[in-house]
């Protein structure tokens, strides 16, 4: 960021839509239309937007509209919320030499996608801690791993219910009926309006040729508008490292290449030269 000139990145300026053209007949630029009425012409966008989003606002983001395969694709594909519950106690429960803290009821083969009691039994879903390492630089501090729709469930509590929650999980499963958090801090990837889950992955019926589809730019290759006019990066455009920060990572390496190849190839001349 610092190798940027002053005002090139803004920040607090939602989308409220990516005008692009598939016909041969309307040159002009993308144009990005802003919630606040501000219009941006561009040569090319790249929407990172996590596939939570899309599924939810992809009919009002685009004009127009996505193709149908790449809609049906966004349609297919698992996105789902994983959250993260962070615990800090003023001394560690757990062995010295403990990573991994994992629990398991003796009812366990009755949890099932759909529990029918889920405000009474959400806290069943917290599988397990993770204890956060070194304890010199962040104390004794552990992380909670929760998922599903209990996970959805627990971001409707108060931070004061949850951690009374915490803190009955762990009494019983220790025994030890003083254990008390001294503070808890925990993600909400489903209810942030920017997101509205946590990440992707593969659900029945979808298949390889659907993370295809998430990653091609439009136009569409037959088209005869000007070519890569939106390109699409993010985890859920990965073809092997989808719900991973890496594949988010690498997804933006990819478009960014495809541009300059794109380039590069239309004026050898002035091929520019790739910092990624």
């Amino acid at each position: 960021m610092s190798e940027l000139p002053d005002g090139l990145v803004s920040y607090n300026r939602p989308v409220r839509c990516v005008h692009w053209s598939n016909t041969k007949e309307k040159q002009n630029s993308v144009m990005v239309e802003c919630e606040d009425g501000e219009r941006i012409v561009a040569d090319h966008v790249i929407v990172t937007v996590p596939l939570g989003y899309l599924k939810r606002h992809h009919s009002s983001l685009f004009q127009p509209p996505l193709p149908l395969h790449k809609l049906h694709s966004i349609q297919r594909l698992g996105f789902g919320t994983n959250n993260k519950i962070f615990v800090e106690f003023d001394a560690p429960w757990w062995d010295a030499d403990c990573d991994v803290i994992q629990l398991v009821w003796e009812d366990e083969d009755a949890l099932v996608d759909q529990v029918p009691d889920v405000q009474r039994s959400w806290i069943k879903k917290l599988f397990g801690f993770t204890v956060v390492q070194p304890t010199e630089r962040y104390g004794h501090l552990v992380c909670g791993w929760i998922a599903g729709h209990e996970s959805e469930h627990m971001e409707t509590l108060s931070e004061q219910e949850v951690m009374h929650a915490v803190t009955q999980l762990i009494r019983r499963f220790t025994g030890n009926p003083s254990i008390t958090p001294r503070r808890i801090l925990r993600s909400q990837w489903f209810h942030d309006p920017w997101t509205n889950g946590s990440y992707s992955h593969l659900a029945t019926g979808c298949s390889e040729q659907d993370l295809k589809n998430m990653m091609e730019p439009l136009p569409l290759n037959e088209s005869k508008a000007r070519p890569l006019q939106v390109l699409f990066a993010g985890e859920a455009t990965h073809l092997c490292y989808f719900s991973t920060v890496h594949g988010a990572l690498l997804t933006g390496w990819r478009e960014a290449d495809r541009l300059i190849s794109h380039y590069s190839s239309s004026n050898p001349s002035a091929r520019p030269t790739s910092k990624l």
